[in-house]
């Protein structure tokens, strides 16, 4: 089907083209200007519905200002003016360790020996669960 398109296709441009070339030179310059009044005005009318798009767009962000201004029901996550977190010194993150008062001296020296058993000792203990917290086939979860 595809291929006698493509035919139809080819038979109608040379049809076409040997027509334009049948006309005399005042026929072809009247097929040219209609041509071009015709893309003219098509073009106008694209770039004035661009127009009348962005007029709606534009009315549309002025409406849906004109409301959101009018709410005095609005969330306190919406009212940038009441933002009382910026002031909390509590909540800063900090960016040098120098601020922070709670870090172990590293100059103390340690056993790491000791440490490594007992924390050795520590996640064996924590890997084993009590056997009252798994469930079992008798009991229903």
């Amino acid at each position: 089907m595809a291929k006698h398109k493509l035919l139809a296709g080819l038979v109608l441009g040379g049809v076409a083209y040997a027509a334009y070339h049948t006309l005399d030179l005042e026929q072809r310059e009247a097929l040219k200007d209609a041509a071009r009044d015709r893309y003219n005005a098509f073009k106008d009318r694209a770039v004035d519905y661009a127009f009348y798009a962005a007029d709606a767009a534009d009315d549309f962000k002025a409406a849906l200002d004109d409301r959101l201004a009018g709410k005095t029901d609005a969330p306190a996550w919406q009212d940038a003016s009441t933002d009382d977190t910026a002031e909390d010194a509590d909540d800063d993150i900090v960016l040098s360790s120098n601020d922070v008062s709670d870090l172990p001296n590293e100059d103390t020296d340690t056993d790491d020996t000791t440490d490594a058993a007992a924390d050795a000792t520590d996640e064996a203990a924590n890997d084993e669960k009590p056997a009252a917290d798994e469930p079992t086939a008798d009991k229903p979860v």
